[in-house]
């Protein structure tokens, strides 16, 4: 060999060694350590846009806006409906304890107020029964 590709192999064994692979959750990792800062924004009113250019702008993250849009999705918008979002936590916060126990604590469970039927009927329009569907033609309405 010679001396250009011996400095040229030094270089890019040294080159790959200062250079570490980033690893594929990094992106995840760096949005889920402001995810509670991006919903606070997307319930403020912001987009999504505006919000990953603020976040890139300062290096809070380094993924591009479709990343960010799919960890939007995934984190944020498709979160377990059994987990309150932030809007029903601040809703939570703010209503006075009416269900408290005696010893201080809060209630968990709502009572459900009973005067109120659990389901309501729709109202219908005067003549509009709605759509039927008969197999069978009814052969006095045949033309």
């Amino acid at each position: 060999m010679g001396k250009f590709t011996d400095g040229l192999e030094k270089w890019v064994q040294e080159r790959d060694k200062r250079q570490k692979k980033r690893r594929q959750d990094a992106s995840a990792v760096e949005f889920l350590a402001v995810k509670k800062d991006v919903a606070e924004a997307i319930e403020a009113g912001y987009s999504l846009k505006t919000i990953w250019e603020y976040l890139k702008e300062g290096k809070k993250i380094r993924s591009t806006y479709e990343t960010f849009r799919r960890h939007v999705k995934r984190f944020i918008k498709a979160a377990p409906k059994d987990q309150p979002t932030l809007a029903a936590k601040n809703e939570a916060a703010a209503s006075p304890a009416t269900n408290k126990q005696p010893d201080g604590k809060r209630d968990a469970t709502p009572k459900a107020d009973k005067s109120e039927p659990e389901e309501k009927e729709k109202p219908q329009l005067p003549g509009t029964g709605g759509f039927k569907f008969d197999a069978k033609p009814n052969k006095e309405d045949l033309i």
